[in-house]
């Protein structure tokens, strides 16, 4: 099973120069990259207020989906998602989408890239959903 952790580890290895920035009510500043649920602020986060510039990465802990095996025991089928946004309308995505998709360690199953191009018309910025498959199998 993927740990959201470690996960973020490996995201941010290969990411780290490209991050973009949280700016926090409060001024402070982070990397922008986040998990949620956040280990330790939950689903609030970064908080309301904050001002995000440049390439953010959202890594989004699943619910997972289960069914029942012969036998009795039960497979949990998990995709998980990493958001890319990128703010900066003068970047891309694709350099980020191909790093992320050649050098992610081997023992994650990508499942799918699924790009969204920016639209002035929707007045969104460019964005890429990338899932991975994990997946276990536990006995009652």
């Amino acid at each position: 099973m993927i740990d959201i952790l470690i996960l973020r580890a490996d995201v941010l290895a290969i990411l780290e120069d490209l991050l973009g920035t949280y700016t926090f009510p409060d001024r402070s500043t982070a990397q922008a990259i986040a998990c949620l649920p956040d280990p330790e602020k939950g689903w609030n986060y970064p908080e309301n207020g904050t001002k995000t510039s440049g390439l953010e990465v959202v890594i989004k802990q699943p619910y997972p989906d289960v069914s029942a095996n012969i036998g009795g025991d039960r497979t949990f089928t998990n995709s998980w998602e990493i958001h890319l946004k990128q703010w900066d309308t003068n970047k891309s995505l694709v350099e980020v989408i191909g790093l992320l998709s050649g050098d992610l360690p081997a023992y994650y199953l990508i499942e799918r890239v699924s790009p969204m191009p920016a639209s002035d018309k929707l007045l969104t910025v460019e964005q890429c959903k990338i899932f991975l498959k994990d997946w276990q199998v536990r006995e009652p």
